[in-house]
């Protein structure tokens, strides 16, 4: 089965660096998306990071074995892409469903809201057992987690492209992920 987006070459993610003991994951949010690679919050933190824009919590999943075998971190940190993002199989070929795909209505035919969610859950469950299989540290949250330390959503620094968010952000997410780390904090990762 084809990979659209990395296969196992890692060489295309940013900030790869063997000697950090974490790895970062997620999607744009993570990898950065209109901030330098070394504003990332998973460069404030001196993870690796794994990020990669527009994909999917099963594309997260599907790629940690193989990168978390290979890195062999003590810690992960996974900031969740959004629960309505999942992946499918075209061609022979993992894609990930975002609002622009041309199957879109279709899918909303198809993936009703509980299914969308009882898959986010199931993903989020996996990375727990591929963790906990290997005895690593898992800090995970979602965007929806971040509102209660970052007031205003709509009102976060937004990047120098004017969308995603800007170096402060990143800053104050990495915090965020460190304070959890730190006193064993476990959020509940909320999807609404």
């Amino acid at each position: 089965m084809a990979n659209s987006l990395m296969g196992n070459n890692h060489s295309k993610f940013r900030n790869i660096v063997n000697a950090s003991n974490s790895v970062a994951f997620g999607c744009s949010h993570t990898w950065g998306t209109g901030v330098e690679a070394d504003e990332t919050w998973a460069y404030c933190l001196k993870a690796m990071n794994f990020g990669v824009g527009a994909c999917s919590a099963d594309f997260v999943v599907r790629i940690a074995p193989d990168i978390l075998d290979k890195y062999q971190p003590t810690t992960v940190y996974v900031l969740w892409p959004d629960w309505a993002r999942f992946e499918y199989i075209k061609d022979s070929i993992y894609t990930q469903s975002l609002p622009t795909d041309e199957d879109r209505i279709y899918f909303m035919e198809t993936h009703t809201e509980e299914w969308l969610k009882k898959n986010f859950q199931q993903q989020v469950g996996l990375m727990n057992q591929y963790c906990n299989d290997r005895n690593i540290k898992l800090i995970d949250m979602s965007l929806y987690d971040l509102i209660p330390y970052i007031d205003h959503a709509d009102r976060w620094p937004l990047s120098k492209l004017g969308h995603h968010y800007a170096p402060s952000w990143h800053k104050q997410v990495a915090d965020i992920f460190h304070n959890a780390k730190i006193n064993n904090i476990k959020h509940p990762i909320a999807n609404e």
